[in-house]
């Protein structure tokens, strides 16, 4: 018996050739969005981690730790806090460039900069966030006060939690732009007033964000970012000063609110951020014996 062989003809094989294409094509995006997720959840267990040791540090030292903000020759943001001063703030690391952390403490009682992951103890992967870029931190000045340096007007962590004034203030949206879904205006979409300190990634676009291996590099708001990612800007306290700059009280507040695209009429919002108010610092000191 003759065996006949007969191969694909190429009209059979640009047929095949385009099935595997759809075929990948569709689960290439699927993947792509699970790796993105992936990223997320990692960010967010780094900020879960850097929120418990705060709380940790807080217990041990009874004051929450001055963010990382000098860029001096000798310190270059090393991961270590940048110490309190006797003026009631924390050290303000006078520098130039596309962050201007030279009003990293302000008279409204706010601090701000990077997380001092060093002084925290934390290691990669959980000192910074899954696109490597150092984690921020805000705290209410007076909480990171060494009892050295208490000024008479200024609370102790410890001793007066309870009477603490210009705590920082957290919203979900702004009324000088549409709110994310499920953003309520009442009380001018103010979701807390009284929060002790807050960590936050700017997400996988990295605005407002430094690497945490170089301070040269870093992604700085353009004009039009600020324009269609106004709620980010919100969570870039060195973008709210020098010309044309928002109101010194506005340092102390931050945005909070659900993932956006650009699409979005809400604009575009991928930061992740989380916050300790004051009443839940004040129970995790009060379980430990140390307030009041």
């Amino acid at each position: 018996m003759k065996i006949i062989k007969q191969g694909f003809t190429l009209i059979e094989l640009a047929i095949a050739l385009a099935i595997v294409t759809l075929l990948l094509g569709g689960l290439s995006v699927p993947l792509s969005k699970r790796i993105a997720e992936q990223q997320y959840t990692d960010t967010q267990t780094s900020i879960d981690k850097a929120m418990e040791a705060l709380v940790g540090f807080a217990l041990l030292n009874q004051r929450l730790p001055c963010p990382d903000i000098s860029t001096t020759v000798s310190d270059n943001r090393d991961g270590f806090e940048d110490a309190a001063s006797a003026a009631g703030t924390c050290v303000d690391g006078a520098n130039t460039g596309a962050f201007d952390y030279t009003q990293s403490s302000d008279a409204t009682g706010a601090s701000w900069g990077d997380l001092p992951w060093k002084t925290l103890g934390l290691s990669a992967p959980y000192s910074a966030d899954a696109w490597n870029n150092r984690l921020r931190y805000a705290v209410v000045s007076y909480f990171a006060m060494p009892a050295s340096n208490y000024a008479a007007s200024l609370p102790s962590l410890r001793g007066n939690i309870g009477t603490a004034s210009n705590t920082l203030e957290i919203y979900c949206g702004t009324a000088a732009n549409t709110p994310a879904p499920g953003c309520i205006a009442s009380n001018a979409y103010l979701m807390s007033k009284d929060v002790a300190f807050v960590v936050y990634s700017a997400g996988a676009n990295g605005w407002g964000a430094t690497n945490i291996n170089s301070l040269s590099v870093k992604t700085p708001f353009t004009s039009a970012q600020l324009t269609f990612a106004p709620d980010e800007a919100v969570n870039a306290p060195e973008k709210k000063t020098g010309s044309g700059a928002a109101a010194v009280t506005s340092r102390k507040q931050f945005m909070a609110r659900d993932r956006t695209d650009a699409a979005s009429v809400s604009g575009q919002y991928d930061d992740l951020l989380s916050y300790m108010p004051r009443a839940k610092l004040t129970a995790k000191l009060m379980n430990a014996g140390l307030y009041p």
